[in-house]
């Protein structure tokens, strides 16, 4: 079992969660993931390390609630305990020492790209992030990758906030303006991923996108 130590609503039906795991902690890289199992009759559920605190033990995973067994867990409070903790699983993502990275992140996809900002900081990297939503509420992390990252990019969709348009005209502006980029991390819609991708391509910078919407349970 492992017991729920902080629990934080970063957004509707987006919930950031601090849960026991020392193993986990002290093994985790950069792209891992865990694979959780509320009780007895819950399903898999595969979610991306957001963070991890060795200090204590602890790892954070950012939960949407989009079916039921994300809202079962997302219904759960400090103090609870989880029945199953398995990982971390996968493949690091694989960071380069000294490089120039882009990581956009689209609504929950940005607490994918933040542990890879974070690496690449650790590996004295420069890192600007563009991080979006269609609204000002469904824009997250953006204090935590300000902490971390040389320069951070917010927009929304409806100009709520931040920037007016989408994370491509941000990056579009940002290449137009002279950054030059070693490589592209984008993280969020299949649509936005595409769209990252065919403003990158035609320039020949390197570009990985995430596939975790087609994984099921791991």
């Amino acid at each position: 079992m492992h017991r729920i130590l902080n629990k934080e609503v970063l957004a509707p039906d987006v919930v950031r969660f601090w849960i026991e795991g020392p193993h986990i902690a002290r093994k985790r890289k950069p792209g891992q993931f865990v694979i959780i199992r509320t009780g007895e009759d819950g399903e898999r559920i595969p979610l991306t390390i957001a963070d991890v605190d060795r200090a204590r033990g602890a790892i954070s995973i950012i939960v949407q609630g989009v079916g039921k067994s994300t809202r079962q867990l997302n219904a759960m409070n400090e103090g609870d305990a989880i029945l199953d903790l398995a990982g971390p699983l996968g493949r690091p993502t694989e960071i380069h020492p000294g490089r120039k990275v882009c990581c956009i992140g689209g609504g929950i996809g940005t607490a994918v790209v933040y542990p890879i900002a974070c690496g690449v900081k650790a590996l004295h990297g420069n890192v600007v992030a563009i991080i979006g939503g269609r609204t000002k509420d469904l824009v997250i992390l953006e204090k935590e990758l300000r902490a971390v990252v040389d320069e951070v990019v917010v927009t929304t969709d409806d100009g709520s906030y931040g920037e007016k348009g989408l994370v491509t005209d941000a990056l579009k502006a940002l290449l137009a303006g002279g950054h030059q980029f070693d490589e592209v991390v984008a993280v969020g819609p299949l649509p936005m991923m595409r769209a990252v991708v065919e403003v990158t391509r035609p320039l020949g910078i390197p570009t990985t996108v995430s596939l975790n919407p087609v994984m099921v349970d791991g």
